[in-house]
């Protein structure tokens, strides 16, 4: 009977120790499927981001790209509050050769007062574009050809400039809050023939 009852108390160990094997060997594999489901949600919302951000930057670089075509259009019409609107209420455009304007109200009036001598038309090319969320550096070139009419102080001229523009985006669309543009020397305009 002594036989019997270690038997009976080795075979209840045994069983006891079979059963924690088969809970640790399936916490284990809980732990492990569990690991590699957090790893497939890390991968995917990395993935995720990845696609929200590029699919903000193309929205950032077509609204500027919009703003740099309707800009000049909007100025040529003579519609210089519109063209405004694609700038920030404190904008701050430094060109050089001239005092910085400071604010919208004074860029829209500077196209005002250009609009008075001649005529303007401008073409933009962005060369490099930098987005950072919710700011964007553009730089690029222009050129901007000025037909003087009679009653102008300049001559008519075409400029090539360099410039820089640092974009905020705002609850109302992307709009320009620095813009710092550099003048190569001018040369006269040529008459067409």
């Amino acid at each position: 009977m002594g036989l019997i009852v270690i038997f009976g108390i080795k075979n209840q160990t045994f069983e006891k120790m079979k059963t924690l094997r088969s809970i640790a060997l399936f916490l284990s594999i809980l732990l492990l499927f569990t690991a590699c489901k957090d790893e497939e949600t890390a991968k995917f919302e990395a993935e995720k981001a990845a696609l929200e951000l590029e699919r903000a930057e193309k929205e950032a670089r077509a609204a500027v790209e919009e703003a740099n075509k309707m800009i000049p259009l909007l100025i040529e019409q003579g519609k210089f509050k519109e063209a405004g609107e694609y700038f920030a209420e404190d904008v701050v455009q430094i060109i050089s050769g001239q005092e910085p304007l400071r604010g919208r109200k004074a860029w829209v009036q500077a196209q005002k007062d250009a609009a008075a001598m001649g005529d303007w038309q401008l073409e933009l090319e962005i060369l490099d574009f930098q987005f950072m969320g919710d700011h964007v550096v553009e730089r690029g070139r222009g050129i901007q050809s000025f037909t003087a009419n009679e009653d102008s102080p300049m001559p008519s001229m075409k400029m090539t400039g360099d410039y820089l523009v640092f974009w905020k985006k705002y609850p109302n669309g992307w709009k320009i809050l620095y813009d710092y543009v550099v003048i190569q020397e001018p040369g006269p305009q040529t008459p067409q023939e």
